[in-house]
């Protein structure tokens, strides 16, 4: 008898059919990249927001250095910008010669919660000679009024505590955002009477509009 042969089977190649395998750490890159490209973005949007509300707002202005852009009244002899020390204590000052009325005009944009800073005074020069000190005054114009914000009569040789400087700070926040003329005056002797210009040297110092 012949023998058996074992049976065969043709079945061919097996074959899975899963299609691509992705792994735990491309998952996790993927997700790494995706949350990079969303701070990156946040960011962007964080400065481009930065530089949008800074360019709306107004800065602080140093009213020195904004000196030679002021309107000047009667002419620009009057005034003199330099360091100037009262009692002991020196600022950048603005220094106005005996006039019977002076004017300073700053066109400025005021800041949000902004104040007028200034400190007052004469001349030590002028502290123990006759007269009837200066009177200062300050107001703001929008052009349709003008707002009056402060007088200071300062009288060294009749008032002896006024040999120093005296600090004036104003709230002009009420104008934020607008742009206005801040307006400095100086006249002769105290309010409501004929002034007497002998020995009236003023001193406007370190004038700003600051931010508190």
């Amino acid at each position: 008898m012949a023998a058996e042969q074992p049976p065969t089977t043709n079945q061919g190649p097996r074959t899975t059919d899963h299609g691509p395998r992705t792994t735990d750490q491309e998952q996790s890159t993927k997700g790494n990249r995706g949350l990079l490209t969303a701070v990156v973005l946040a960011a962007v949007l964080l400065v481009g927001w930065w530089l949008f509300s800074r360019g709306g707002r107004a800065e602080p202005v140093d009213l020195i250095a904004a000196f030679g852009t002021a309107e000047k009244r009667p002419d620009a002899s009057v005034f003199t910008v330099g360091e100037i020390a009262l009692n002991g204590e020196s600022k950048p000052s603005i220094a106005v010669a005996p006039a019977a009325g002076t004017r300073l005009t700053y066109r400025i944009r005021v800041p949000d919660d902004a104040w007028f800073s200034v400190s007052l005074g004469l001349k030590p020069e002028a502290w123990e000679q006759e007269g009837d000190g200066v009177l200062f005054m300050v107001g703001i114009s929008d052009g349709r009024a003008y707002d009056e914000l402060f007088t200071q009569h300062v009288n060294p040789y009749g008032d002896p505590t006024n040999r120093r400087w005296i600090p004036v700070y104003v709230d002009i926040s009420a104008y934020g955002g607008e742009e206005v003329d801040l307006i400095l005056n100086t006249r002769s002797g105290p309010p409501a009477q004929e002034g007497d210009m002998r020995h009236d040297l003023g001193v406007w110092g370190a004038p700003e509009v600051v931010v508190r």
